[in-house]
């Protein structure tokens, strides 16, 4: 009789626990916040090129950005292109814009960064001037501090 007693006992303790539904992240109010908004604001320089430069600056506010870059071969010979344009964070995090350069290219820019190392997709849409276009495709950035000049 005992034993019975502490058979039932054990299964009133025990049960409940290994019965009850596991809490998981979809149910967790926590879990379904979004995260912190990445900033990308600031100076970037291509890594790693020795034979042309490449500049991009970030000014974001919230969501929403405006960028400028510039590029040119490290000799100053052939087309130098300037650009801007507008754009937000996309649901990966990442930073999406549209442009135009100073020869009328226009195209999709996405910065986005992982490790810390930042990777800038530069695609043409529409190409007015080739020659501004080799320097467009992935390139490899790091944050640099701002220069006043």
């Amino acid at each position: 009789m005992k034993r019975l007693l502490l058979l039932v006992l054990a299964a009133t303790l025990v049960l409940p626990a290994v019965a009850a539904p596991k809490k998981d992240a979809a149910s967790n109010p926590a879990a379904k916040a979004p995260a912190t908004p990445k900033d990308f604001s600031g100076r970037y320089e291509r890594s790693g090129d020795g034979k042309s430069v490449f500049i991009l600056h970030v000014r974001q506010t919230g969501a929403n950005a405006e960028i400028e870059f510039s590029a040119s071969r490290a000799d100053g010979t052939g087309a130098a292109p300037e650009g801007n344009g507008t754009g937000a964070l996309n649901e990966k995090g990442e930073l999406a814009c549209d442009f135009e350069d100073s020869f009328g290219n226009k195209g999709t820019a996405v910065l986005r960064t992982s490790r810390g190392n930042f990777q800038l997709s530069l695609t043409a849409v529409k190409v007015a001037e080739p020659r501004a276009v080799k320097f467009y495709g992935d390139i490899s950035l790091r944050r640099t501090p701002d220069r006043q000049n």
